[in-house]
């Protein structure tokens, strides 16, 4: 089911009846509001000869392309690495050209094959170029899915190659229709941080979001005085260890969500204010590029946690003042 993308299912739903598909498909929205579903959805469509997308039911086809048996639909994402276990930081070009083989290899059979490239945005540069002659030439009859989280990363070349579908988050009603659907609960101060995603609202339910906010709310509630030290370091005792990396995220998404607000909440008509917002909002967004950086690099996380409250720490001190 995807909540709340009326709009994107309608166009698809016309390009099938048209009998005119687009060979690339750029689907984009923040992670985890449903383009990912849509791509195999879609992909079942087509794969299954139907002229709109099956929201509901299940057959044969369904059950392949969800187990991931699907010969006619091949997902590319970042694979795992062998010698650490973990996933690869990018989507490497060996991947893209065992595709173009694959692709050549069944060529011909007159049927619908598709691809999933999830994320398209996490490609290193020499695998978005294949992809791009890819989507130049396209063999026939093959269907390309972009699920991009980050759009203005991807090459504009390959953006201009493909048909645009913004995904949105869901409002208040929608969000809250989700979550019942998936039988979950979620405090109110953490739907906020979930920013009208389902997937990011189940990830913050399953990983205790919950207790991770407390113990955020612990180190932040002397501010605008220094923030609790004891606190946070307990707080890196819980979300800072190696195999802890959803409850990293998850803190570092907190922490970003708590300076997207102040920033919001500050940015209005005095010039005090709009500089205290601006402020705010270069906090949000250097604890972004600090947490992504300590990914990519395997940095300390604990220090990465120090450095992102020392920055909110900073930002309500000006705020004050």
């Amino acid at each position: 089911m995807i909540n709340g993308q009326d709009e994107a299912v309608a166009a698809f739903d016309a390009a099938l009846k048209s009998e005119r598909m687009h060979h690339g498909w750029l689907l984009c929205g923040p992670r985890g509001i449903g383009k990912a579903t849509f791509a195999r959805l879609a992909s079942h469509a087509l794969l299954s000869e139907r002229d709109r997308i099956a929201m509901t039911g299940e057959d044969t086809a369904r059950r392949r392309i969800e187990d991931g048996n699907e010969p006619r639909l091949t997902l590319i994402a970042r694979r795992i690495n062998e010698k650490t276990g973990k996933l690869r930081v990018q989507i490497d070009v060996e991947q893209i050209r065992d595709l173009r083989s694959s692709l050549m290899l069944s060529a011909g059979r007159g049927e619908w094959r598709c691809v999933i490239v999830d994320a398209a945005e996490e490609m290193n540069p020499s695998a978005a170029n294949a992809l791009l002659k890819l989507l130049e030439e396209p063999p026939a009859r093959v269907v390309f899915f972009l699920v991009s989280h980050a759009p203005g990363r991807l090459l504009p070349t390959i953006r201009s190659r493909c048909r645009v579908l913004d995904f949105r988050p869901l409002d208040d009603g929608a969000l809250a229709d989700s979550l019942a659907a998936l039988d979950v609960s979620l405090p109110p101060a953490l739907r906020s941080v979930a920013r009208g995603s389902p997937g990011e609202a189940l990830r913050l339910a399953s990983e205790d979001g919950a207790t991770i906010m407390a113990g955020i709310d612990a180190v932040l509630a002397p501010l605008p005085q220094r923030i609790d030290r004891a606190a946070l370091h307990r707080l890196g005792d819980a979300v800072a260890p190696a195999d802890k990396d959803e409850g990293f995220a998850i803190a570092i998404r907190i922490a970003t969500d708590i300076a997207a607000r102040h920033a919001c909440d500050t940015a209005s008509a005095t010039a005090a204010d709009r500089s205290s917002g601006a402020y705010w909002a270069e906090t949000a967004m250097a604890i972004q590029a600090d947490a992504a950086r300590t990914r990519a690099l395997n940095l300390d996380r604990r220090q990465a946690l120090l450095d992102t409250f020392a920055r909110i720490e900073e930002a309500a001190r000006r705020a004050a003042s």
